[in-house]
């Protein structure tokens, strides 16, 4: 007989050294570039953040987080991680 085990959700900071450290100084850069509120809201709780091909890739459990990054943070997130393009996608 299986067994699940609940884990508490760890905040996106504290799991990027550990998952992709090479998207650290964007993370850190984003983060210096937001106000405090909106970054710990919006991006520390993401389930997922990739690069690769000129494009960031983040996943977010909430279909509104996705709505306003798109309308409030695109232009600051493509400078902070130096893409082209950023793709939100919203996974409850």
């Amino acid at each position: 007989m299986s067994t699940l085990k609940w884990e508490p959700f760890t905040p996106l900071m504290e799991r990027i050294p550990q998952e992709a450290p090479g998207l650290l100084t964007g993370l850190q850069t984003l983060k210096n570039n937001m106000p405090t509120a909106e970054f710990e809201k919006y991006i520390n709780s993401l389930t997922s953040l990739k690069q690769g091909n000129g494009m960031l890739l983040l996943i977010t459990k909430k279909e509104m987080y996705r709505s306003i990054i798109e309308s409030k943070f695109i232009p600051v997130i493509q400078a902070s991680f130096g893409v082209e393009r950023v793709r939100i996608i919203s996974q409850p």
